[in-house]
C-alpha cells in the first residue's frame, strides 16, 4: 500500500461523508445467539375451525396433534480488517492519520456498509413476495409502493414498525409526486433537514445507488420479520505492539441477518423483471410430477410447508420427477445465480 510523505501537507484529510446507518429501528432481535452460532426456530401450525358439536364426546372437532415447522440459522459473517500507522511517517505526514479518527471513518465508511448490504441480500433472498417490473417513474412509483402496501394488509402485516429501503435514484422522485400531499410541518422539515415523510405507511430509509442490491429498486419490509444479530463487534488500537513502532488498528465482526418464515410476506421487493428466476412448471401424469426449471436450482417439499423456508425441502433436478402420495401438496421454487428467487408453485396429489 501506498505511503505519501509530505514536505508541507494539510492536517486536514479528504474523508468520504458520513455513512449513516439505515438499519438502526429496522430490524428486530428477537433471534438470540448468546452462547451458540446456530439456533432453530420453530413455526407452530394453526388449528382448523370447526362446527361445534352438541353432543358426543368431541364436540370441538376431532383432536388432532399441533404440528411445526422448524428453521434453522447459523451466524455466517465472521469480518475482520487490521493496519498499522508507522510512528515515523504519523511524524512526517502532521500525524493526519491520527489513530482514533482511521477507526471511526473505517466502521463509518467500510463496516457498515459491508453489514448493510448483507442485510439487503437476506431479504431480497428471503422475502415472501418477490416483484419483478419495470424502473419506476414519478408517474408509477407511488402506485408500485402502495401495491406491496396492500400485499402487507392483506397478509396481516402489522402497520406501525414498516419501512422503505429505495435506491437514491428512486427516491429524488418521492418529493415530485404530484398526488404525494405533505402535511405543512413535515413538508418545511423535507425542505429544511433533508428529510422525507412517510409514504404510504412506510418510514423512508434512502440508500445510496451504488449501496443497493442489482436490479432492485426498492424493498418494503417490517421490522418484526426481519431478525438481525450483531454477535461480537470488537475494535481496537494497540500502541506499540511487538516488532511495531506506531499504532495497530484492528477489529472484528460477527454478525447475522435473516427472515422470519412465519413473517416473510413482512418483506417485499421490487425488482427489475430479468432480475427474477421464473417458476418452476409441472408436467407428467396422475401422481407422478416432472418439476421443470431450466438452468436453476430446484427445491420442493410435499408435507405443506414452503420450499424457502423448511428444513424438510429436498432438491430435485430440472425435469426429475416427484412421486406423490394420497394427500400430499407438492410445492416448488426454483433459484439461479445473479437472479432473485421465484415464486412458489403447488400441486395437489390427485
Amino acid at each position: 500500500m501506498a505511503v505519501n510523505l509530505a514536505s508541507k501537507f494539510s492536517k486536514y484529510v479528504d474523508d468520504a461523508f458520513e455513512h449513516e446507518c439505515l438499519l438502526a429501528g429496522a430490524v428486530s432481535n428477537r433471534v438470540e445467539f448468546t452462547g451458540v452460532n446456530e439456533v432453530s426456530v420453530y413455526s407452530v401450525d394453526k388449528m382448523e375451525m370447526n362446527d361445534y358439536n352438541p353432543s358426543g364426546t368431541s364436540r370441538y372437532g376431532s383432536i388432532e396433534e399441533i404440528g411445526d415447522r422448524v428453521q434453522t440459522f447459523k451466524i455466517d459473517r465472521d469480518r475482520s480488517f487490521t493496519g498499522s500507522i508507522d510512528e515515523g511517517n504519523a511524524q512526517d505526514q502532521y500525524n493526519v492519520k491520527d489513530a482514533s479518527a482511521r477507526l471511526h471513518v473505517q466502521i463509518r465508511d467500510v463496516v457498515i456498509p459491508e453489514v448493510e448490504s448483507y442485510v439487503f441480500g437476506k431479504w431480497a433472498y428471503g422475502a415472501g413476495k418477490v416483484v419483478g417490473g419495470s424502473a419506476p417513474t414519478a408517474e408509477t412509483l407511488l402506485g408500485l409502493i402502495q401495491a406491496g402496501a396492500s400485499y402487507m394488509n392483506n397478509h396481516h402485516v402489522p402497520r406501525r414498525g414498516r419501512s422503505i429501503f429505495i435506491a437514491e435514484t428512486y427516491a429524488a422522485m418521492l418529493p415530485n409526486l404530484a398526488n404525494l400531499t405533505y402535511l405543512e410541518r413535515l413538508g418545511s422539515e423535507a425542505v429544511s433537514e433533508n428529510r422525507l415523510p412517510r409514504v404510504a405507511g412506510f418510514d423512508v430509509r434512502v440508500v445510496p445507488d451504488g449501496d443497493m442490491l442489482e436490479g432492485v429498486y426498492f424493498i418494503l419490509q417490517h421490522k418484526d420479520a426481519c431478525p438481525f444479530v450483531q454477535k461480537l463487534a470488537k475494535y481496537k488500537i494497540q500502541k506499540d505492539p511487538l516488532g511495531i513502532d506506531g499504532n495497530v488498528i484492528e477489529g472484528r465482526v460477527r454478525y447475522w441477518a435473516g427472515v422470519l418464515a412465519e413473517k416473510c410476506d413482512g418483506v417485499y421487493v421490487y425488482c427489475a423483471s430479468d432480475s427474477v428466476q421464473a417458476a418452476p412448471t409441472f408436467g407428467g401424469s396422475g401422481n407422478a410430477v416432472t418439476v421443470t426449471a431450466a438452468d436453476a436450482t430446484i427445491y420442493y417439499t410435499v408435507d405443506g410447508s414452503d420450499p424457502r423456508y423448511s428444513a424438510s425441502r429436498e432438491l430435485v433436478a430440472s425435469g426429475g420427477t416427484v412421486n406423490l402420495t394420497s394427500g400430499q401438496l407438492l410445492r416448488a421454487y426454483a433459484y439461479a445465480e445473479g437472479k432473485y428467487p421465484s415464486a412458489v408453485v403447488e400441486k395437489a396429489a390427485a
